[in-house]
């Protein structure tokens, strides 16, 4: 029992020594574990959160949920009854709509009844080209015009036009002149109560965009949830909600990549500097040899200096990696990053096994010194 923890309290002395004898190069191969675990710590934090923040990033970019009536027209009560479907911090945005025609000044156009403060939120594409946007819904003389219907009929940003509908005249100020690059560039947007009046569908509309939190199969679940509640027809936008999550696992694919890069580099600098601090020591080696110590010995000794040096280095590495996806998620999400204790061990583990690998040539050719001959100085 003496003689076991005499050998042990020797041997730790041995690594210890060698350790500070070795500072330099150790702590080139601290930096390098530390810099690896760090960036691999931070992309795992980012890799199990990045769901959430992708989702709400992505979703700025349009609806990707549709809400319609299997007939040409369903009741806003309808409406709003399949939108309390939806969960509260799921749902980002509804726009209603209803279209159709009317007797402008000088011809017929294409109305669209929406509700202003929703309608950014569901097509956020779509640009103001001259004038201001309309923020507010009690604004219900003021509308928008496409910019092709605003050259055809002749529309300036404050003029007054005339709106014959079923229920008469109606005057609206052009506040706006808005495009999107698509069909909207031909149609007038107005208040969606005043479209209600001016066509006689009071309390109608013909469908809505939605804006909602998930991926394709959790919308596709909704979408079958809201039909069997309800007596709408309710489906995610396919190619929307399906490219989103394509974009997603591309996403995670490259950052997989990234790390996977990092460590690799990582590997070779310690391999390079284990190698180095190796080949130093070969009379060290070569005088443990000659002393009866097994090649065992030798591999536990700088097995031993290379576990201590990576597991305190990926500890700190970890450690400093949360701070760093903090920075990333700043710079790429504007929001932090929720730490996932599942990092931590996950970059310890993954930085031990490389550094591992990197330390395993190393140790192999200490192995295959030929002890004589470095005795004798050749």
């Amino acid at each position: 029992m003496r003689e076991s923890r005499a050998n042990f309290i020797f041997f730790a002395k041995t690594v210890f020594k060698s350790l500070s004898l070795s500072r330099g190069a150790a702590g080139v191969i601290f930096v390098s574990i530390a810099l690896g675990t760090a960036i691999t710590a931070a992309f795992i934090n980012i890799y199990l959160d990045i769901d959430s923040k992708m989702n709400r990033e992505l979703k700025a970019y349009g609806a990707n949920f549709i809400i319609a009536s299997k007939d040409t027209y369903m009741s806003e009560y309808d409406y709003e009854n399949a939108l309390s479907q939806i969960k509260s911090d799921k749902l980002l945005g509804a726009g209603a709509y209803l279209f159709g025609i009317v007797r402008l000044d000088l011809g017929n156009a294409v109305i669209a009844g929406v509700n202003f403060k929703e309608l950014k939120k569901v097509k956020p594409f779509l640009e103001v080209i001259d004038g201001s946007y309309i923020n507010v819904d009690f604004d219900e003389l003021g509308a928008l015009a496409g910019v092709d219907l605003a050259k055809k009929m002749e529309l300036q940003v404050g003029s007054t036009i005339d709106m014959m509908g079923v229920s008469g005249k109606i005057k609206l100020k052009i506040k706006g002149i808005v495009s999107t690059g698509d069909k909207e560039d031909g149609i007038l947007f107005v208040p969606l109560n005043t479209a209600q009046i001016a066509l006689g569908k009071e309390g109608l509309i013909n469908f809505a965009d939605v804006v909602a939190l998930g991926d394709f199969e959790e919308l596709k679940t909704l979408g079958e949830n809201i039909n069997q509640n309800t007596a709408l027809t309710a489906k995610p936008i396919t190619a929307v909600s399906r490219s989103e999550g394509i974009i997603l696992e591309k996403i995670k694919l490259l950052m997989a990549l990234v790390a996977l890069s990092v460590l690799l580099i990582t590997s070779l600098c310690v391999n390079t500097t284990l190698s180095s601090i190796i080949f130093s020591r070969t009379k060290e080696v070569a005088l443990l040899r000659a002393l009866g110590a097994s090649k065992k010995s030798i591999v536990r000794l700088f097995g031993a200096e290379t576990f201590i040096m990576a597991f305190a280095a990926s500890l700190a590495g970890a450690g400093f990696g949360f701070l760093l996806s903090q920075a990333f998620g700043r710079a790429i999400f504007n929001s932090g990053i929720d730490f996932r204790f599942l990092s931590i061990p996950s970059s310890v583990l993954i930085s031990l096994i490389f550094a591992a690998a990197a330390c395993f040539l190393p140790i192999k050719k200490s192995l295959a010194i030929h002890v004589a001959n470095i005795l004798r100085g050749e």
